[in-house]
């Protein structure tokens, strides 16, 4: 760790086993500042930006690097850009975190990678579940659709089945992607992970409702899901994309 690193720390969420990270800019000199609520307890009662001791900051945790997205500027001007800012009112967990912080320090933008892949996956699930709704009232009372599998072959699905398979595909994704980034993943691996993760969740979804049919009904359903998914992760990025562009409006000063 030098002067001007992007320091994290993990963290667990008050009453949970979730973790998620805490963010700080080092100073070089056994210091760090970071954004952080008056109460992690009460993380939407605002907060500041403070210098602290590394061993406060780090609480007994283990601290890591994580310099992504890559700085804009140098270590030195990162450093002073942070310690500009010490004693600075106003912190919000959604668009002025810890992480859109220390990021904005190196980069001059306010982004957080935690806050985008939840609104991310949030935005997505709610594109699958809006398809899987749309599909169920454009065929009416019928009650299954067909699906043109990435093997070529037709697959007719049950509607009942696409809106549970979209949540938790969705939710599997979300908790996969968070999972990878909470142990330092890119964030290209990240979201590779949350996507194949959705990807087998939705098709193990889909085979177990093919499986009363037999073992063809299962594979039949596993393709299906899995193509179900594939198609609809083009659909979610352009969610995903709008998303991100209302946070970085939020965010944007």
């Amino acid at each position: 760790m030098a002067r001007g690193d992007r320091l994290e720390v993990e963290h667990r969420i008050i009453g949970s086993t979730v973790t998620y990270l805490h963010h700080g800019v080092d100073l070089g000199d056994g210091t760090v500042v970071h954004a952080r609520p008056h109460d992690f307890r009460n993380p939407f009662g605002g907060g500041r930006v403070v210098r602290t001791s590394l061993p406060e900051f780090a609480e007994g945790r283990s601290v890591r690097v994580r310099n992504e997205p890559a700085a804009r500027f140098t270590a030195d001007e990162i450093a002073d850009r942070a310690l500009a800012h010490v004693g600075r009112d106003g912190y919000d967990l959604v668009v002025d975190n810890c992480e859109h912080f220390a990021t904005w320090c190196a980069t001059g933008s306010r982004t957080s990678r935690q806050v985008d892949i939840v609104m991310g996956r949030v935005a997505a699930g709610v594109s699958r579940a809006a398809a899987a709704v749309s599909a169920r009232a454009a065929v009416g009372t019928a009650e299954r659709v067909a699906v043109r599998t990435a093997l070529g072959a037709t697959v007719r699905v049950g509607l009942k089945t696409m809106l549970p398979a979209a949540i938790v595909g969705e939710a599997a994704a979300l908790v996969a992607e968070w999972t990878a980034h909470q142990r330092g993943a890119s964030e290209q691996e990240s979201r590779k992970a949350g996507e194949a993760a959705g990807l087998t969740a939705t098709s193990l979804a889909f085979a177990v409702a093919g499986a009363p049919a037999g073992p063809a009904g299962a594979v039949a359903g596993a393709l299906a899901g899995a193509t179900m998914w594939i198609a609809g992760s083009a659909t979610a990025a352009a969610a995903t994309g709008a998303a991100r562009h209302v946070t970085k409006r939020l965010t944007r000063g």
